[in-house]
């Protein structure tokens, strides 16, 4: 592909907030529709997305390295940017705590698991990064596919 012209041009505002969500590609659309329309962030956050989204905060005693890296992306962000605020969201269907062993958490419905792990990551924010605000969101759809964004209480 030759090279192209694009009509975007660089944000040179400076965040306040950084966001963490899954990379489903079923979800991208609602997660800046969310972000941008309902939060009114206006295309200014820094963005992490990966497999699991904010897992990565999570489970230091299973995925020691993958908890590592989520950890050092998180403050290396924090602190680079000088940020305020975090947003961490999770989703139904995730494929990725599909693949991660029961054992690891209090119960088996998929939803209790992901929203006990943004609470665990609300615990230890809380003890290490006091000055942050902090907001987790979880994404649900019904069967006509319409999405929903809930609070997930820390």
């Amino acid at each position: 592909m030759p090279s192209c012209q694009l009509t975007s041009k660089t944000n040179n505002a400076d965040p306040d907030v950084l966001v963490v969500h899954c990379s489903d590609h079923r979800l991208q659309a609602a997660f800046y529709e969310f972000l941008n329309l309902k939060l009114n962030l206006n295309e200014n956050y820094d963005l992490l997305v990966l497999p699991g989204g904010p897992q990565c905060l999570t489970l230091v005693e299973y995925l020691p390295k993958f908890s590592w890296a989520g950890w050092k992306w998180v403050r290396f962000l924090v602190d680079s940017h000088d940020l305020k605020r975090l947003i961490l969201i999770q989703h139904q269907d995730c494929a990725w705590y599909k693949d991660l062993p029961l054992h690891l958490h209090s119960s088996t419905e998929p939803r209790s698991r992901q929203e006990e792990d943004l609470r665990r990551i609300g615990q230890t924010l809380r003890k290490e990064r006091p000055e942050l605000a902090l907001e987790l969101y979880y994404a649900g759809w019904n069967a006509q596919d319409e999405i929903t964004m809930d609070t997930v209480s820390a």
